[in-house]
């Protein structure tokens, strides 16, 4: 005979005994509330959606940049209004 077969016996035998037994005042609520607040600490997805902002920021800025210094075509380009009145030594 295992340990659960003796646990399971001795609930059988003593089921009566379980069902007199009043519990304490409040119990309930108090067993609801912490159950609440345990559930909500699991689910909670605000980490979550706070990690993925984070995240989003970093790789727009990094794009942004990237863009900006090393895939513009016109990163070199000098306007045609510059060469033309000679304001290329004012730019530069």
């Amino acid at each position: 005979m295992n340990e659960e077969d003796f646990i399971e016996d001795f609930i059988r035998e003593n089921k009566d005994k379980f069902t007199v037994y009043d519990l304490p005042r409040n119990h309930k609520r108090r067993f609801l509330l912490r159950l609440n607040l345990r559930i909500r600490h699991y689910i909670s997805i605000v980490p979550y959606l706070a990690k993925v902002a984070i995240i989003t920021i970093i790789i727009f800025i990094a794009s942004a940049v990237i863009w900006n210094n090393y895939i513009r075509w016109d990163r070199d380009y000098v306007p045609l209004k510059y060469k033309i009145y000679g304001l290329i030594d004012k730019v530069l």
